[in-house]
């Protein structure tokens, strides 16, 4: 057993055990948490637009619901931060069964 696998055990019981104010409280801290990412992110891609982009080729200006609209879309067109959360599961498995084979000395030598 790798030692996140135990650690992802560890948290997963002690979330189970803590009591229901707890949780509100953690679960309230982390919406409160992604808000303020996404209105920094709003922020900073309208103010980014605003100067670069009305000001170079003209164009008007944004709002900023309409820069989070094109932070979302900019999002779906071209992806980001490494792919896919299915794609990282896989690959993590398939690293696993790697090392293990490794370890039992039939897999391909990895150095």
């Amino acid at each position: 057993m790798f030692h996140h696998e135990e650690a992802m055990r560890e948290r997963r019981r002690k979330w189970a055990e803590a009591s229901a104010g707890k949780r509100v409280l953690v679960i309230s801290g982390w919406i409160v948490i992604i808000a303020g990412i996404l209105a920094l992110v709003g922020i900073v891609v309208m103010l980014l637009w605003n100067r670069i982009m009305s000001g170079i080729l003209g164009l008007p200006a944004f709002g900023f619901w309409e820069s989070l609209g094109l932070f979302v879309l900019a999002k779906i067109l071209f992806g980001g931060r490494g792919g896919s959360l299915m794609g990282k599961m896989r690959m993590r498995r398939v690293m696993r069964e790697r090392m293990a084979r490794r370890d039992e000395g039939e897999g391909e030598n990895l150095d």
